[in-house]
Formats: structure tokens, sequence, C-alpha cells
């Protein structure tokens, strides 16, 4: 398994944490949204919200083999890897308390 961390403003903690989830889902899921489904549940658990409220950030996951996107995040809470040429982005965002 080739893992490439393509573009990370994470901790190397949470960039070590990236790169075991993958390990552990990559291989057990055939679809790409199953494969972001399986990343983002594992990092749910490994890094939940403080007080469990989406106002202190929710973890969104991309998986696919051509995708574009734009997205806002809050700083040091994204990551953007490859394995095995698919490509995957995980991000963290809070919800506006004005909404």
């Amino acid at each position: 398994m080739n893992i490439d961390i393509l573009k990370t403003d994470m901790s190397e903690d949470m960039v070590a944490d990236v790169i075991e989830i993958t390990k552990t889902v990559f291989g057990k899921q055939k679809l790409h949204k199953d494969l972001a489904t399986a990343f983002k549940a594992a990092f749910d658990l490994k890094h939940p919200p403080a007080d469990n409220k989406a106002t202190s950030g929710v973890w969104h996951c991309i998986a696919g083999s051509d995708f574009a996107c734009s997205v806002t995040h809050e700083t040091h809470y994204a990551c953007y890897w490859s394995v095995n040429n698919v490509k995957m982005l995980i991000w963290k965002s809070k919800d506006s308390p004005f909404d």
C-alpha cells in the first residue's frame, strides 16, 4: 500500500492517525463512498468534538479517483492524501451558530 500525504496542515500526530486509519479501512471497502464513510467513522472515534456539539467542529471526508472540491476548514484540521491511486481529503469545519 502506497500512502502519500500530498498536502496537510495537521500535526504530525494527526497525520500518523490518518496513515494508521487508512491502512485499517482501505482494503476492506470496495466503493469510494464506503471508504470515505469508514474513514470518517474511524476518525470521529479518534478525534471527537470536545463537547460533542457540531459548533465545536465536525469531520468530513471525500474519497475518489477524480473529484474537485472547494472547502473551508479549520486551521490545522485538513489533510489531502493518495493511497493506491485513490485520493482522499478529510477536513474539520464548524457549523455556524448564526444559521
